[in-house]
């Protein structure tokens, strides 16, 4: 009898902790939905579409290519909540150049920039998250025997930089000792030209162009800087002065990972041509949007955007209340209205450009005041993400179907999907898919939609994460 009731409740028991155990399984597979507060968006948290099994190929290149970009006031930075920088306005270029040879039945590629810490781009390369790293790197035999490197886009100098009232020459550094980072490429310039120098620390996240905004002010400081950085900013900081330069030239270089050799040859290519934005070309497109009134906002700062920073609080309280992420609201009012609400009572309004009758199928009377307009759009965006996940499309289409919905209507986009089902695409795939039947039977422009978007999303996004990284940078 007690042998019968010990194997009861041994069963009994093994049978409870199995259940229990499963469920907690399942608990922990149940994922952060896509776009909502505090996800990763799918870029960031997935490989990219080249590995050693799939190389680039440059008769058919991938619809997308990730570019891993230093975040800086230079190389890569937000103002306005569009992307800009020395690195951009150059690879856009190559967009460009990929895409004159590609047929025009066939959607765009398109670069994705994924702006994250300059130290942490090799690495990030090497472990697959992105198919060319960017950010005004110097060329040198460690970072070759890394990754892959081009030719040299640009060769650069480092050269002193001093208050136009500050007479300087590495002479005069026994007595005059440079504010430099430790971390600074500037350093090795120094010791291969054997200059004995006494440097001074800056305060920890002082970058650069930060420096040359206190030399303006400041006749006592002085710094060694990349002169390319320095035609850049010489505009908004007259009262720096280009001193001595040192002996060694630096050549910058874009870096690609080791299993993609054929990318590396299409970048040299790139880089060959004549008619490509060069640096000096890059310079000029870049300068009209620095930081205005000569001040250098930290380049990952997303929430100092000047206008996001008025519908912040607005999207974030949106976003909460529905589960959506704020910063992909932020990237749809930039594409839709650049954050400037256009009021209409029977057509799209507000800075989210949402179609009133949309508004109220979503519960919301007024669409046209800010809290209204953003709450509408969150609640659709929302809306839009449990449909698509309940027909078991996948995270990252997810995306991409709320954004093409929102821009065309989910009935569009429903007989877009059975339009690509009918010409034997895969129905539940935007990139290469969908996007296809959308190209020849809507129109580029919303496939261009869709691009927007999905670049501003990710990098507000990453810029947001870089930003957490670097708290304790002083705000300057």
């Amino acid at each position: 009898m007690w042998r019968v009731l010990t194997l009861f409740f041994l069963g009994f028991f093994l049978l409870f902790s199995n259940l229990a155990l499963a469920k907690n399984k399942n608990t922990q597979q149940k994922k952060t939905p896509v776009a909502a507060p505090n996800s990763q968006h799918p870029s960031l948290a997935t490989a990219t579409e080249l590995s050693a099994s799939n190389p680039y190929d440059p008769a058919s290149p991938p619809n997308r290519l990730r570019v891993l970009v230093g975040l800086g006031p230079s190389t890569y930075f937000i103002k306005d909540g569009k992307p800009h920088g020395l690195e951009y306005a150059m690879l856009q270029g190559f967009e460009t150049e990929l895409n004159r040879k590609r047929s025009k039945s066939l959607p765009p590629i398109r670069l994705q920039f994924i702006p994250i810490d300059q130290g942490e781009l090799i690495p990030a390369l090497r472990a697959g998250r992105g198919d060319i790293a960017a950010g005004l790197l110097p060329a040198n035999e460690g970072m070759k025997s890394l990754a892959l490197v081009t030719e040299p886009y640009a060769n650069d100098e480092w050269c002193l930089l001093a208050h136009r009232n500050n007479s300087l020459s590495f002479e005069s550094l026994a007595q005059k000792p440079l504010t430099l980072s430790t971390a600074s490429y500037g350093r090795r310039v120094l010791s291969q030209d054997e200059l004995s120098v006494e440097y001074l620390e800056p305060n920890i996240g002082v970058n650069p162009e930060m420096l040359m905004r206190e030399i303006h002010s400041d006749e006592s400081l002085q710094t060694l800087a990349s002169k390319i950085v320095y035609k850049l900013w010489s505009a908004n900081y007259p009262n720096v002065k280009l001193s001595e330069c040192a002996k060694s030239t630096v050549p910058l270089v874009w870096a690609v990972n080791s299993n993609h050799p054929k990318l590396l040859d299409d970048l040299n290519l790139y880089i060959a041509n004549p008619a490509r934005v060069n640096i000096d070309k890059a310079i000029a497109l870049t300068r009209r949007h620095l930081i205005a009134g000569a001040k250098v906002e930290q380049g990952n700062k997303v929430s100092s955007m000047e206008k996001l920073a008025i519908f912040a609080p607005i999207f974030q309280a949106a976003a909460v209340a529905n589960n959506i992420d704020w910063l992909l609201l932020a990237a749809i009012g930039q594409k839709e209205s650049k954050l400037t609400p256009v009021i209409r009572a029977n057509g799209p309004t507000g800075v989210m450009q949402i179609h009133p009758a949309t508004a109220r199928a979503m519960g919301i009377r007024d669409p046209h005041s800010p809290e209204g307009n953003a709450n509408a759009a969150a609640i659709y965006l929302s809306y839009l993400r449990k449909m698509y996940d309940k027909e078991g499309v996948t995270p990252e289409n997810q995306l991409y179907f709320m954004i093409a919905a929102y821009n065309a209507g989910e009935g569009r986009l429903a007989q877009l999907r059975r339009q690509a089902k009918a010409k034997g695409l895969n129905p539940n795939v935007w990139v290469g898919n969908v996007e296809q039947i959308a190209l020849t039977s809507v129109s580029r422009g919303m496939v261009d939609y869709v691009s927007t978007v999905n670049r501003y999303y990710l990098a507000y996004q990453a810029a947001e994460r870089a930003q957490g990284k670097n708290k304790s940078s002083p705000d300057k």
